[in-house]
């Protein structure tokens, strides 16, 4: 009877994994291009994802959606295509489409294959610390 229940407990913990509320990101430790690391941030309400960020970091701050000078290269390789605000609305639009929060990827932007690839990671990587119930910020090496 004790293995039953030890059988039991074990199931509903493997099938009943939740989201823990909070807020999580992560920063790559690589530096791309000599100042550009990536970030993704999630935030979690009502064991839910309610929100997804994805941009690139200089070391002081800068975010490369709001620099227009590198994010005219960048809409240049990918056709027009802004992936920083694209990916979060696809990774959004697949998540309400599932109905699963363990969505392994998000379709790539051409020109963008490496941001989609980490972007894909790193969510991946945030929602098991989500699962954990570890928030805050993390860093770590996305290849």
């Amino acid at each position: 009877m004790k293995v039953i229940i030890i059988y039991f407990l074990l199931i509903t913990t493997v099938f009943a994994t939740k989201l823990i509320d909070g807020s999580y990101s992560v920063m790559e430790n690589v530096i791309r291009g000599k100042k550009w690391r990536t970030m993704v941030e999630i935030k979690v309400k009502n064991n839910e994802i309610s929100w997804v960020n994805v941009d690139m970091v200089t070391k002081d701050g800068k975010l490369m959606s709001q620099d227009k000078k590198d994010l005219k290269v960048v809409l240049k390789d990918t056709g027009g295509i802004n992936p920083y605000a694209e990916l979060p609305k696809e990774y959004m639009k697949k998540l309400k489409e599932v109905n699963n929060y363990k969505i392994s990827r998000v379709d790539t932007i051409a020109g963008a294959t490496v941001v989609c690839n980490k972007f894909n990671k790193m969510t991946t990587f945030l929602i098991k610390k989500s699962e954990e119930g570890k928030t805050g910020e993390f860093e770590g090496w996305f290849h």
